[in-house]
């Protein structure tokens, strides 16, 4: 028997537990034809529902490139000639580390080179003080979860500027960033549409899943609208609700978080911090003669409104997911 048709041989393996995950086997013989050692590496390729590649990585095959630059040790005038190298030499990743002065300058210089530089995305990294940079050709290279988390960012860096006295670096610049980003959200829903379940007895209609992305999408779009109407508000008023906006894109941020994962006590959790935000909001005291403060609160009885259509967007899917449409 020649070792081409060893490797044709059907092997049959049980899935076996292993801690948290599932795991499976691969018969020595095979290992021993193919390579594989321990802590070797393999390519995993679902094909569908009942299909999966395995591959051995070669022994030749390109590591990802990666790209660090720290914006202390290179000018700024010479940055976007960085980027515009990197393009040309198909860099996988780039992470420009910035510092709290240069922060808004490498933001508006990563926007004006996306004139130039095709499908050049990035994100910002706070917890590391970092920009993000890699180029989109097609949506397939980032998730609807991604835009999602990187609209919830926007607003969040909205809302705390505006708390901390910063009204209007961002502005022009960030209504195109929005844009871009919904845009891009949008076309991932429209491109992948043929991978959602559909509904049971219509079959040209896909559940409410999609519908409740194209939800989530148009709402978080809609939290960045209304809060760059606070940059017109005097800072007295802005620092009398500040303990309450700061809280509403930490709640975003976590309901995007887990809004693939929704549980019975995901959303007990999540009903139970809203009703504490409806409570703070109602308890502070209003000034009835001032047009101002009346601005406010209606912006964020606005957020709050948009937080209880989430929480029947998350009711739903619990339901559609307890009844098998999933």
């Amino acid at each position: 028997m020649t070792r081409k048709d060893n490797l044709k041989k059907r092997y049959v393996r049980s899935v076996i537990k292993l801690g948290n995950s599932k795991a499976i086997t691969f018969p020595q013989e095979w290992t021993n034809q193919a390579h594989l050692v321990e802590k070797s590496e393999v390519n995993l390729y679902p094909i569908d529902n009942k299909s999966i590649i395995i591959r051995t990585r070669d022994d030749d095959e390109e590591e990802e490139t990666v790209l660090r630059i720290d914006s202390k040790e290179w000018p700024l005038k010479l940055m976007k000639q960085a980027l515009i190298s990197a393009f040309k030499l198909n860099t996988d990743k780039i992470f420009i580390k910035y510092y709290p002065e240069n922060e808004s300058l490498l933001y508006e210089l990563l926007i004006e080179s996306r004139k130039e530089i095709i499908g050049l995305d990035f994100k910002n990294l706070p917890e590391t003080n970092e920009f993000f940079v890699n180029f989109l050709l097609d949506t397939r290279k980032t998730t609807f979860y991604e835009v999602l988390i990187d609209l919830a960012n926007v607003f969040n860096t909205i809302i705390s500027h505006i708390i901390e006295g910063r009204k209007g670096n961002f502005d022009d610049l960030l209504l195109a960033e929005i844009d871009r980003k919904y845009s891009l959200g949008t076309r991932i829903l429209i491109t992948g549409l043929s991978e959602y379940p559909y509904s049971k007895g219509f079959s040209n209609l896909p559940v409410i899943h999609f519908l409740g992305n194209r939800v989530i999408l148009l709402y978080t779009r809609d939290f960045i609208n209304a809060s760059l109407n606070l940059q017109n508000l005097p800072t007295p008023i802005i620092q009398k609700y500040a303990p309450l906006l700061s809280r509403i894109p930490d709640l975003l941020i976590q309901i995007i978080h887990n809004y693939e994962k929704v549980s019975l006590e995901l959303i007990s959790q999540f009903q139970d911090y809203l009703t504490s935000l409806h409570e703070r909001f109602e308890k502070i005291e209003v000034n009835d003669g001032d047009g101002n403060e009346l601005r406010i609160r209606n912006i964020i009885n606005y957020f709050l409104s948009i937080f209880d259509n989430f929480f029947d967007i998350g009711i739903t899917r619990l339901i559609e997911s307890d009844i098998g449409m999933t």
